[in-house]
């Protein structure tokens, strides 16, 4: 597998950002040295955001209950959080992607 890659597009205002299943196309809107920044930003979460969901893929995959499990990384954190009120049914953080 190849490491996270970021390239602008065409139109020079959308980043292109990709690691094996992460496909996103981003654009921010602002002045342009807080666009500047926010890219900036976006490329370097971009680096570790995979790696930290794979490491707790196993959970990320089991259903949820009532009780928010405690996951380590702030997006799989979110990932439940969004699921945890459609626990009394069969659902699984994934469902968040």
């Amino acid at each position: 597998m190849n490491g996270p890659q970021a390239h602008w597009l065409e139109d020079g205002s959308r980043l292109h950002l990709n690691h094996g299943p992460i496909d996103l196309i981003v654009e921010a809107f602002g002045e342009a040295d807080e666009r500047r920044a926010a890219y900036g930003q976006a490329v370097a979460r971009f680096q570790t955001i995979l790696q930290e969901l794979v490491d707790e893929l196993a959970e990320l995959r089991r259903p949820a209950s009532s009780r928010p499990r405690a996951f380590a990384g702030p997006t799989a954190r979110r990932m439940e959080a969004a699921i945890v009120p459609l626990a009394k049914q069969f659902i699984t953080p994934m469902a968040a992607v």
